[in-house]
């Protein structure tokens, strides 16, 4: 297939289909508004718990969304506690926190260098980035130098990383322009110099979307939206310096911090959260698609974390 036919092929694909996650349809998230890529258009509520004296209240990354929190807090339901929990972007996050909408804004971007930096705030988890092909591709991996290349576009055949000759048709996430956003950063030294013969898109789901559908594709995902099209047939993963992040996760080597923000610390409020969250049932949620954070490495100590509580 020819760029301009995948390209084509491409918009009709985002203009049109739905996803699937575990072989259930889900819509397609909503177009996100002008150029900043780390928002949408209109967060979609994931969890809302009932409400009542003592209820947190989540907004931000789906990644982290959708990876940890609303099987936390529904978890955390059941030891009495109260947690809504409400999808989004970085900035979602940021913005909900900032307008006291909000206890905990979600990031997948490191805070330092965000419109976050100076807020208060805990590593809960680690997010893998896969690299996808189409399940018919035969390249079983790729090095990160060989990826650097193909991000940069100095790899542009597949024929170069061992496999058919076609073009590697190269789907990438306009994602947090203005932060140091994990993916760029690792492949590009955070510049923006993409190669010219990628295709962008707004969401991990239009990723995973495409590159499923179109036997030349290659993607950069977080293993949160992979992990279901992995298991399912629908895209193949590719291990990294001969690591893969359903089997070498302490290991792994594209990995990106989750965070949390708040705005100013609760200890009475926010403490029984966080001890369950780094506690043995808490790791063993987020350990299902992310890579946990112990107490110690977040520099979590309880009620007095950020002085006295």
């Amino acid at each position: 297939m020819d760029r301009r036919a995948f390209l084509s092929l491409a918009g009709a694909a985002l203009l049109t289909a739905p996803w699937r996650e575990g072989g259930v349809a889900r819509a397609a998230l909503p177009a996100l508004a002008g150029d900043d890529i780390c928002r949408n258009a209109r967060a979609l509520p994931i969890l809302v718990a009932s409400t009542g004296t003592g209820e947190l209240s989540y907004q931000g990354t789906h990644i982290l969304a959708l990876g940890a929190m609303k099987d936390l807090a529904t978890a955390f339901a059941a030891s009495g506690g109260r947690l809504a929990v409400t999808g989004g972007g970085c900035d979602d996050g940021i913005a909900g926190v900032k307008r006291n909408l909000s206890d905990f804004g979600g990031m997948c971007c490191p805070v330092k260098g965000s419109a976050a930096e100076g807020l208060p705030h805990l590593v809960v988890a680690q997010d893998m980035k896969a690299v996808v092909a189409h399940p018919s591709n035969n390249v079983a991996g790729l090095s990160l130098s060989q990826l650097k290349q193909v991000a940069r576009g100095r790899i542009l055949d597949w024929r170069e990383l061992g496999g058919e000759t076609k073009p590697v048709a190269q789907v990438v996430r306009r994602h947090c322009p203005d932060y140091v956003e994990p993916v760029r950063a690792a492949l590009l030294d955070n510049r923006p110099d993409w190669s010219g013969k990628a295709l962008f898109v707004d969401t991990d789901e239009q990723i995973v979307d495409l590159v499923s559908r179109f036997p030349a594709g290659l993607g950069v995902v977080s293993w949160v939206f992979a992990r279901p099209l992995v298991e399912s047939g629908r895209l193949r993963l590719l291990a990294l310096d001969g690591l893969r992040p359903d089997r070498d996760r302490s290991r792994y080597p594209l990995t990106g911090p989750l965070s949390l923000i708040f705005r100013a610390w609760d200890a009475k409020r926010m403490t029984p959260f966080f001890d369950f969250l780094y506690g043995d049932r808490g790791r063993a949620i987020v350990t299902r698609d992310l890579i946990p954070v112990s107490r110690e490495q977040a520099g979590y100590r309880g009620a007095s974390t950020f002085g006295r509580a």
